[in-house]
């Protein structure tokens, strides 16, 4: 597969070789570090630095033993104000990779979720390193497609040494992908454990333009494709409404010129995040054209509906907002947080839609309750409350591993 790969990829950077030198800026990395964890963007990123404070406590180290690599530059940003060792991610190309290991030297690397590169994973075994996936996930896409694929990824899979997944149905895939039941733990998913954050949110709504009788319904990592039908078919029936306000935020921030051209057509009053200092009462819907406020949003609001559950992306994280104790509503499409969603909906803790359509008769419904509000979101807390540990699980399967070298 690393032969195949390298030559497919060869291929590809011949042709996109301009791109790739203006565009890809990653970091050199010439220290030795024993521990290696990478992970994709700004969500991981969090789980990771808790991680690794989980990791130096049952180690009785320092953070410099620790190695900390993502792919975007806003979380390497985020990462750095904790983790000084933090840097972008080498390309995973054969001659770049090879180097970096062979610098790193890492006794451990340790990949969340679903960073699976095969050059890394190849040339870390190849050097003795060994190899954990934390906070595992795996969806029917994947799971379909490396079941179909698996004469070619097989060589690279099972370089690695233990996976410790989230949910029961990832470890169901990873079985019957063909891993033995050993290497494959079910520990539960490490955002659990943002419930954390909770203490540490000072927030008032006038900070974003709001009063503080508004009645706040946000939509939390809009999906593309989600911002029409969330325009057309819920906010336009609340248009005008004085005391109820939207909240949109999209999953990534390049769709808000998509948003605000939907807005505009349909003639829907809103603001940019970035132009509220102060309280405004000219708006319906407000806009987040920023990073990092989704929980200071969510902690603010009445209702929370988790996108990427509108259309069959698989949902997005629910963890955060039940976590703050607020109503999450979800839709049905939800398989990457099934486990929590059915966790959440058996405790009467949370709502599953069907529409949008029904989402309206929600809003409507909880507008005249908004103390069964509070009961929903008491309950969606003690079920977070009840799965926290997660992270301080898995380090302990990591170090006791370690112990065993």
């Amino acid at each position: 597969m690393v032969i195949i790969y390298n030559i497919i990829l060869t291929l590809i950077l011949i042709v996109f070789f301009p791109i790739v030198l203006l565009k890809y800026k990653y970091d050199r990395i010439s220290q030795q570090y024993d521990f290696w964890i990478h992970c994709a963007s700004l969500g991981e990123v969090k789980l990771a630095l808790r991680f690794i404070d989980c990791m130096v406590r049952k180690l009785n180290t320092t953070k410099d033993r620790f190695l900390l690599t993502t792919t975007t530059v806003t979380a390497k940003s985020y990462a750095k104000k904790f983790h000084t060792h933090t840097y972008i991610f080498p390309l995973d190309y054969l001659f770049v990779i090879r180097k970096c290991v062979q610098n790193i030297k890492p006794k451990i690397l340790i990949i969340l979720e679903t960073e699976l590169w095969p050059n890394y994973i190849y040339f870390v075994k190849k050097y003795n390193g060994k190899i954990f996936v934390i906070n595992g996930r795996m969806t029917k896409r994947t799971f379909v497609f490396l079941k179909t694929l698996k004469w070619l990824v097989w060589p690279m899979l099972r370089c690695i040494d233990y996976f410790l997944v989230r949910e029961k149905i990832d470890y169901i895939r990873f079985v019957k992908l063909g891993f033995p039941t050993d290497k494959v733990l079910l520990t539960g998913n490490m955002k659990y454990d943002e419930i954390d954050s909770e203490n540490t949110i000072t927030v008032h709504k006038e900070e974003f333009g709001l009063n503080k009788d508004d009645f706040l319904v946000t939509f939390g990592s809009i999906r593309e494709g989600e911002e029409k039908l969330i325009i057309k078919k819920v906010i336009l029936n609340f248009a005008n409404q004085y005391k109820i306000k939207f909240i949109l935020v999209p999953r990534h921030i390049n769709r808000v010129t998509q948003i605000v051209s939907l807005l505009n057509k349909y003639s829907i009053k809103y603001k940019l995040r970035t132009a509220i200092q102060t309280y405004q009462d000219n708006f319906d819907c407000l806009v987040v054209n920023t990073y990092g406020e989704l929980n200071k949003i969510y902690f603010l609001s009445d209702i929370v509906f988790v996108c990427g559950s509108i259309l069959p992306y698989g949902g997005q994280n629910m963890i955060e907002p039940a976590s703050l104790g607020k109503l999450v509503v979800f839709g049905k499409h939800i398989s990457n947080f099934m486990e929590v969603a059915r966790l959440l909906l058996d405790s009467n803790a949370a709502i599953q839609v069907n529409n949008l359509e029904d989402f309206v008769k929600v809003i409507n419904k909880f507008y005249q309750n908004k103390e069964e509000i509070v009961e929903y979101g008491e309950r969606a807390k003690d079920v977070i409350k009840k799965l926290k540990g997660v992270t301080e699980r898995n380090a302990e399967i990591v170090t006791n591993f370690i112990f065993t070298l």
